[in-house]
């Protein structure tokens, strides 16, 4: 078809104003990445997985989020030591070593390394560059199925933090007699000698200050490691003991310590670990302190996906948004957030990154107690909770809440409305996004699952009157799960059987629909434990009665039994 020369002339117009729009859109475009990397300049960097260390980010080929501004907020704070608890996976690690290498004076002659970052735009920060020594460990490392092999890790982090040091064995400000210590200390750590570990980090404090003339700053990165570690693998009192003497030394009876920074997922009970020190500023996850400095916030998010051409906002918000930190909203796990950049793909992948070894330890002791609240979250309902984000890991078993102060500690939930009073802490809860929604859908309700196992096993024997079944169960969890202090003869005379009559009451309470269950009740001439009267009349009914053994009225158990059974006959208790 031939065109007219004034077709031709208007659809070459037509195209000339659309290549036109399509310049300013670009330019613009080109305008606002130039204006973000103007602030964060390596969002356009390749997306690269694994690497922790803020040394890896310092060549700025790599994708890195600017969290310097925490340098500049820490200094002006001022507190001497600081505890950040944040879930899994958060960039507390890299923020961590981003604090060594700002502060260490072997990296003096690289301002570069900071010098597009937002801790260089501050003056008193600048001034503060290559000024501090810092000594930086990690207790991540220190798993084991036993204490003797979790403080081998242990041991070995130590040992590591000492090898980043040898440099003092060359220093012309250190004694023969310091330099003595240093390798004492050195080949105790190597060789697993745990005499060595309670002084080393206050021991290379002193050395430090001695060869730098300034007092040292400590890192500790996840902290708490083994002590979840201990709890859930039976070795807990010689894990605490262990560490309660490394932080008091280190942390209370150091004078060599300049600052400390403290990270890890939970906030351990300052009874179990830092009882005695009054210096500490803790930023848990519904603290209004540090908010922003570990995870992405919305506009790093935006700004990032932007950078890496990936107009996908809105999926990667409704998959991955939901954290709240304080009062800081629309909180992301980098984790996810780089997984998805690098691949596309909207998976799930920060739930899969560590177990939930404590969780599940803590879902199979009370199954039936928390399974309709944590129904009523996947639902995408919100539940109003007290929680306490203090873990005194010796009492979790007794502490209704720990559950729900785990899952917001890890991430799994998210808490809004908050009011603290004292150590308790009000909040209503929700899942905090579309990808841990998922985790609860299989992983938590399958806990759960396994966790009912033992109630189905004794509701079963119990119905069928299988005596040594029941015998064996019970015999079983006293062995795996009681303490001397749960059951042992202490005044009151009658705590053991308070105490088996809750037990007993926990493992019976899923017959609720079969049974109307009554504890302690007036029937006949006295009060029984418990009776289970049958909702259909041709099923048994049951009374219960709970006796300690009395060695100075009775022989043997079985006389106590028959005490017990004779004491619900002559009292009547079955009259009502």
């Amino acid at each position: 078809v031939k065109l007219t020369e004034r077709e031709q002339v208007f659809m070459e117009f037509e195209e000339r104003t659309k290549l036109q729009e399509e310049k300013k859109h670009l330019t613009a475009y080109a305008e606002g990445l130039k204006d973000i990397l103007k602030h964060n300049p390596y969002l356009s960097a390749k997306v690269v997985i694994g690497y922790q260390d803020f040394e890896d980010f310092t060549c700025g080929q790599q994708f890195y989020v600017d969290k310097t501004h925490f340098i500049t907020e820490w200094i002006r704070e001022g507190t001497k030591i600081t505890l950040i608890t944040r879930p899994r996976r958060f960039g507390k690690t890299t923020l961590l070593s981003t604090v060594r290498m700002f502060f260490d004076p072997r990296y003096a002659e690289h301002p570069e390394y900071f010098s597009k970052l937002r801790v260089w735009q501050d003056e008193r920060s600048r001034s503060m560059f290559g000024s501090t020594p810092v000594i930086s460990t990690s207790f991540g490392g220190c798993k084991g199925i036993d204490y003797k092999q979790s403080i081998r890790g242990m041991m070995g982090q130590l040992d590591t933090m000492y090898a980043h040091h040898e440099y003092l064995l060359d220093s012309p400000r250190l004694t023969e007699e310091d330099k003595e210590t240093f390798k004492e200390t050195r080949w105790g750590l190597f060789h697993n000698d745990t005499g060595h570990i309670e002084n080393s980090i206050k021991k290379l404090c002193e050395l430090l200050y001695k060869h730098f003339g300034v007092k040292p700053i400590v890192l500790i990165d996840e902290y708490d490691t083994p002590l979840i570690e201990a709890y859930t693998d039976g070795y807990w009192d010689e894990m605490i003991t262990t560490c309660r003497q490394l932080f008091h030394i280190t942390l209370k009876e150091n004078d060599y310590l300049g600052r400390a920074i403290i990270t890890g997922v939970t906030k351990v009970s300052k009874n179990s670990l830092f009882s005695d020190l009054n210096n500490l500023l803790v930023a848990t996850v519904t603290d209004d302190i540090y908010t922003d400095c570990c995870g992405f916030t919305e506009q790093e998010v935006m700004d990032a996906l932007k950078c890496q051409n990936m107009d996908t906002m809105h999926d990667v918000k409704e998959m991955y948004d939901g954290f709240i930190f304080g009062k800081q909203k629309d909180m992301y796990n980098p984790w996810s957030i780089c997984n998805y950049m690098r691949s596309g793909e909207l998976q799930s992948y920060w739930i899969n990154t560590s177990s939930n070894k404590l969780i599940g330890e803590i879902i199979r002791r009370h199954p039936v107690r928390s399974k309709h609240e944590i129904e009523q979250l996947m639902a995408g309902e919100i539940i109003h909770k007290e929680i306490n984000e203090n873990v005194t890991f010796q009492y979790l078993d007794g502490d209704e809440n720990s559950l729900w102060s785990l899952f917001l500690a890890v991430g799994y939930i998210k808490a809004e409305n908050v009011v603290k009073q004292g150590e308790s802490t009000w909040c209503d809860m929700s899942v905090t996004n579309r990808e841990v929604m998922g985790m609860f859908r299989y992983e938590i309700l399958a806990m759960f699952e396994n966790g009912n196992a033992v109630y189905n096993d004794f509701t079963k024997a119990l119905l069928s009157h299988r005596m040594e079944d029941l015998n064996d169960i019970l015999l079983d969890i006293a062995y795996t799960f009681m303490s001397y202090f749960d059951v042992g003869k202490c005044p009151p005379e009658r705590t053991p059987e308070n105490f088996y009559r809750g037990l007993v009451l926990g493992l019976i309470v899923s017959l609720r629909d079969q049974y109307r269950i009554v504890s302690n009740r007036e029937s006949g001439q006295g009060r029984y434990d418990i009776a289970m009267y049958p909702l259909e009349r041709n099923k048994d009914a049951f009374i219960m009665e709970f006796k300690v053994f009395d060695a100075k009225k009775e022989r043997s158990l079985e006389q106590t039994a028959a005490n017990a059974l004779k004491q619900i006959e002559e009292k009547n208790y079955e009259a009502d």
